[in-house]
């Protein structure tokens, strides 16, 4: 078996020279070494990636470039994916604490007499109950000024539902609505109505596309290639076809959705923010590279 080369760290110079080396042209290379100590030469990897000779081949890559690549190119990419990431970030807000609201709402007035119903075995399955992500959750809630001031005033082990649910990650929030135990679903299926999807488990699977889109956004992961580990729900009402079921464009569908049944004036501003980070890419071989790996059409946001 080859031993892997090992690889250590290079200055700035050598960065520069090694672009060069492998085919890279720039314009600035004052405006270069700027953009490499503030982004750093392994982020920018991800996005001059397509612009190399063997893309989409991860294994046995040259890393040579396709004549015509040019750095500047290559930013223009990075901060298209840096402005479309926080766009989502934005929107993405307004679902998930629309759905917080509305869990808290439904199933504490289900459970009127219970405003600890999140920690109550009749409520929710036990199972979820005693899982460690649930637990762990929990004792990331005692870190809260509010929830510490709760127990301390009222000398009791767990603030109200009203208060808890709203520290806890949208993950662990999906997981809750997920694990309820009211009887045939009842509240389930009204949460899930209200957002016009007659099936919770489809509602489900929309939210969780939404956290997995989220997360990678929050933790600065490249955007323009993002697929969907398994594939999205393609049934009413979000019909997509076969290539959206894994790829950006799928869950962009989603989110528009999703976002409708909270405010229909913020999905055109979404529309809007997104056709005005598409308009900031000026290069042809750039906007190509985004509309084949999104999925979305910019003609159609």
């Amino acid at each position: 078996m080859d031993k892997v080369k090992e690889k250590f760290a290079t200055t700035i110079d050598r960065q520069i020279d090694l672009l060069k080396e492998r085919g890279m042209t720039f314009g600035n290379e004052k405006k270069m070494r700027e953009n490499l100590l503030d982004i750093g030469y392994y982020r920018l990897g991800f996005y001059w990636f397509p612009f190399e000779d063997t893309f989409p081949r991860v294994e046995r890559r040259t890393h040579k470039f396709k004549e015509g690549t040019v750095f500047e190119n290559v930013i223009q990419l990075y901060y298209f994916d840096f402005d479309v990431r926080n766009i989502f970030l934005k929107y993405i807000s307004r679902i998930e604490i629309n759905f917080r609201t509305k869990l808290i709402y439904e199933v504490s007035n289900f459970w009127n007499d219970n405003p600890f119903w999140y920690v109550d075995s009749n409520c929710v399955k036990n199972e979820f109950l005693e899982s460690d992500d649930y637990k762990h959750a929990l004792t990331i809630l005692d870190r809260e000024m509010v929830i510490i001031r709760d127990k301390k005033r009222h000398n009791r082990s767990y603030a109200p539902s009203w208060k808890a649910i709203e520290f806890m990650s949208l993950g662990i929030v999906i997981q809750l609505f997920n694990n309820l135990k009211d009887k045939d679903g009842i509240i389930r299926s009204k949460i899930s109505k209200q957002f016009g999807i007659g099936s919770p488990n489809q509602f489900s699977d929309y939210m969780d596309a939404i956290r997995r889109l989220r997360n990678s956004c929050a933790h600065g992961k490249v955007i323009f290639d993002y697929k969907v580990p398994g594939a999205l729900p393609n049934a009413e009402p979000v019909k997509l076809n076969p290539s959206q079921i894994t790829n950006l464009a799928g869950t962009y569908e989603v989110l528009k959705y999703l976002l409708s049944k909270v405010s229909n004036n913020r999905v055109a501003d979404l529309r809007d923010a997104m056709k005005r980070a598409f308009n900031e890419v000026k290069d042809e071989n750039v906007m190509n590279i985004i509309t084949q790996n999104t999925g979305i059409d910019a003609k159609k946001l």
